[in-house]
C-alpha cells in the first residue's frame, strides 16, 4: 500500500497556542480555535475547513456533471454556512449561473446530495441545501 495522495498534518507550536499550523497536500495555513466569545477568530477554523471541503467538493461535482451533459454551467458558487448549535447544521446554497432544464435540474439536485463529502458527512450532521440555476 503506497502513500495517500491526500494528506494533512496539524501541529500545535506551543502548549498555550490558540491556533494549529496545518499543512494540507503541501499548502500551509493556520487553523484558529474559537475562544467561546462568539467573536470571529482570525483565519480558518475547524468548522470552516469542514465547510470548505463541502463547498469545494460540491462545486467541482456540479461543474463535472453539467459538462458531461454539454451544459455550460457558467459560474458555479457554493456557499456553506455552519450553524454551530448542537447538533451542528450546514447550510449549503448552490448557485449555477447557466440555464439548466427541469429534468436535468432534478438530476443535478441528486448529484449535489451525493457528492463524496456529502456522503461522508450526512449521517453525522444535517446538511440543508438550496439549489438555484440560471
Amino acid at each position: 500500500m503506497g502513500e495517500p495522495n491526500v494528506w494533512s498534518v496539524a501541529r500545535l507550536p506551543e502548549a498555550g497556542s490558540d491556533a494549529a499550523d496545518l499543512v494540507v497536500n503541501g499548502l500551509e495555513l493556520s487553523c484558529a480555535v474559537p475562544d467561546g466569545s462568539g467573536a470571529e477568530p482570525p483565519g480558518a477554523t475547524p468548522f470552516g475547513l469542514l465547510a470548505a471541503s463541502l463547498s469545494a467538493c460540491t462545486a467541482m461535482s456540479v461543474r463535472t456533471f453539467l459538462q458531461r451533459w454539454h451544459v455550460d454551467p457558467g459560474a458555479v458558487t457554493v456557499h456553506v454556512g455552519v450553524h454551530p448549535e448542537t447538533p451542528p447544521m450546514l447550510d449549503r446554497r448552490v448557485t449555477v449561473d447557466g440555464e439548466v432544464g427541469t429534468d436535468l435540474r432534478e438530476q443535478l439536485a441528486a448529484v449535489v446530495d451525493s457528492t463524496p463529502i456529502t456522503v461522508l458527512l450526512r449521517d453525522a450532521v444535517t446538511i440543508r441545501t438550496v439549489l438555484t440555476t440560471g
